[in-house]
């Protein structure tokens, strides 16, 4: 169900599609930490939604010259796509959108201390326009609020409750009325 699709299918949504049009990115962190609180970091024995020790917030990263490789390699949608919305800067939002899956799910890590950003009108209307495009060719659109996660569908949101380690998120095909539903569902890896 997979499409093949380049990494930043995300783009189609937020920006010019030709990337001839696209700008440069410029963009860097700033006095943006969000990253530091929301996401766990296995190498640092941090988890989900508390802020990192070694976090300088509004200033960055204390080790940045000796942080784990999880900190090296994440970069969020803001950072990384210079033609995502300016407005949906984490610290501004109070969402870090991240691609993973090789680019086939979208998170959006919600700080756990405005756990209802994500239904701001303009995330929320992203999320939708993403679902739209995204889940009928495989790609899956995941918000995390306080360890819990919610898949975001063209047609609705399914709360799926806590991530579990050894899980993997799936979507089948189930029978509804006079046809078929995509339906999002967690299963043993």
């Amino acid at each position: 169900m997979r499409a093949n699709r380049p990494q930043n299918w995300v783009a189609a949504m937020t920006s010019a599609q030709d990337s001839s049009e696209r700008a440069p990115n410029t963009r860097s962190c700033g006095t943006c930490t969000l990253c530091c609180k929301v996401l766990a970091v296995q190498d640092l024995l941090k988890p989900e939604g508390t802020w990192c020790k070694h976090c300088v917030q509004g200033r960055g990263c204390g080790i940045y010259e000796t942080r784990p490789g999880e900190c090296r390699t994440f970069g969020c949608l803001w950072l990384s796509d210079s033609n995502f919305p300016e407005a949906l800067k984490p610290e501004r939002s109070k969402v870090v959108f991240f691609l993973a899956e090789e680019g086939f799910q979208v998170g959006a890590m919600v700080d756990p201390g405005k756990p209802d950003a994500w239904k701001s009108p303009d995330i929320y209307r992203l999320l939708k326009r993403m679902a739209v495009v995204g889940v009928p060719e495989g790609r899956q659109i995941i918000v995390f609020v306080k360890g819990n996660m919610t898949v975001i569908m063209p047609d609705r949101d399914v709360d799926l409750g806590p991530f579990t380690p050894g899980k993997r998120l799936v979507y089948k095909y189930i029978n509804v009325g006079l046809g078929n539903q995509i339906e999002p569902v967690l299963e043993n890896i």
